[in-house]
């Protein structure tokens, strides 16, 4: 529709509908105009609009648009932007690009504090713009300060309350504000309510915010000085990023773009490709080692897929439990533990013993692969057992020795995890049938 508008000409039309439109869905359309058609676009926006237009592109795109506009216009755009939003945006510039930035934009800018912390530091979501009121204010006196400060403001739902140091002391629903009659000090309706420290992983915070179902989280450093806080519509795009993120490394796939070629792309997941490629190697070695057991018991090789299918199939449902706990920092991280193992050695019994009679029916249906039947019913059923029965603790111990290391536990991968029990599963399988079938 925006394509439509611009190619009319209308310039009553275009303007009232770019001043109409939400920047959300102005976004969304932006993306798809040419050069000349964006630059159109820019004529007819304000300032304002343009900013929030920024905001809700990607930041990588947000970034590129940025340095269209000379250095003065970046910054008049950042100095009108949420301070989280903005930071996202510079970090994405070149490194000379944002040094420019920054000694522009000044030493007391917001956005300078927020760009020094690690991109998964809680800090380094938080916004500064928020309501703080003394204790010892009326709360009379405090909503008038709500009043005056609710434009310059991302969110009035919780007014935070500090003291002259700037130490948090507690919040105020802004109901319960509004509700309370003078005379009555500030100090006398605090609520006790959750924080989050500024170095702080963002996924606990975004963890607790979930849990405690709140709207803003108040952030503080090790002095317990108020520093900004952390809103609900941030925390659910930290989530999707997270999330996102976290399925990516699940499932061994490298970050790529979207507008990527598919060329680019291939290119990109090959490395990924060929180290999983090289990982499964030991599978074929652990083949070879028992190949004169092969020779003798062909059969074997029928069944080897059922058992590594059914064990790989329990590891991953193992890994993606234990991840989510991990993430979300949950309790009974361990209780969870004994239950996905109990649940894999009674999952294992009740598939091992379908797989001994299935391995039965067929090698009496099929007497020329073997004339030992029941041995190998029983070498089939037994590995089935004690491979689904090992799968939960290796998809367990992995990622949990991996957090525990300070590492990140979804780099143990899908096919990383899989690949390790395939190659304890030969084992196990090749290992008995040598046991039992050796003599055969």
């Amino acid at each position: 529709m925006l394509k439509q508008l611009i190619e009319q000409k209308d310039t009553q039309v275009l303007k009232a509908f770019l001043e109409d439109i939400h920047a959300h869905d102005l976004a969304e359309l932006f993306t798809d105009l040419t050069q000349e058609e964006k630059e159109t676009v820019y004529s007819y926006l304000s300032s304002e609009k343009l900013a929030e237009l920024v905001s809700y592109l990607e930041a990588e795109e947000a970034a590129d648009i940025l340095t269209e506009f000379d250095l003065d216009k970046q910054v008049e755009l950042v100095e009108m932007m949420e301070p989280d939003d903005a930071a996202d945006i510079i970090l994405e510039l070149e490194k000379d690009e944002q040094e420019e930035l920054l000694d522009k934009l000044g030493e007391d800018s917001e956005v300078k504090e927020l760009i020094h912390y690690n991109e998964d530091e809680t800090g380094s979501a938080m916004t500064n713009l928020f309501v703080v009121v003394n204790p010892e204010m009326d709360v009379k006196q405090a909503t008038k300060k709500v009043i005056k400060e609710a434009s310059d403001v991302e969110s009035i739902n919780t007014i935070f309350v500090a003291d002259e140091h700037q130490h948090y002391l507690g919040a105020i629903p802004l109901k319960a504000l509004l509700k309370a009659k003078t005379p009555l000090e500030v100090q006398a309706i605090i609520e006790d309510y959750p924080i989050a420290y500024d170095k702080d992983p963002i996924s606990k915070t975004v963890q607790a915010i979930r849990n405690y179902g709140i709207y803003e989280m108040p952030v503080i450093n090790e002095q317990h000085e108020l520093l900004g806080m952390i809103t609900l519509d941030d925390a659910l795009d930290i989530y999707q990023e997270e999330a996102q993120e976290d399925f990516e490394k699940l499932a061994a796939l490298p970050e790529t773009e979207e507008d990527m070629s598919p060329l680019k792309t291939a290119l990109h997941r090959l490395p990924w490709l060929l180290i999983l490629l090289l990982i499964s190697l030991p599978i074929a070695l652990v083949t070879r080692q028992f190949e004169h057991v092969l020779a003798a018991v062909a059969i074997l090789v029928v069944f080897q897929p059922l058992i590594l299918d059914s064990a790989g199939n329990v590891a991953t449902q193992t890994l993606a439990v234990t991840l989510q706990m991990l993430a979300s920092h949950e309790k009974g991280l361990w209780t969870n533990a004994f239950r996905e193992i109990a649940t894999g050695i009674i999952n294992g019994l009740a598939i091992g013993v379908v797989a001994f009679i299935m391995t039965n029916v067929f090698a009496f249906f099929n007497s020329s692969l073997t004339t030992e039947p029941l041995l190998i019913s029983m070498v089939v059923g037994f590995s089935l057992w004690l491979t689904v029965a090992l799968a939960p603790l290796i998809a367990f111990m992995i990622p949990v020795t991996l957090h525990a290391l300070k590492f990140d536990p979804a780099a143990a991968s899908g096919p990383f995890i899989t690949t390790l029990i395939d190659v304890a599963a030969l084992f196990i399988y090749f290992g008995l049938a040598t046991l039992m079938l050796g003599g055969i």
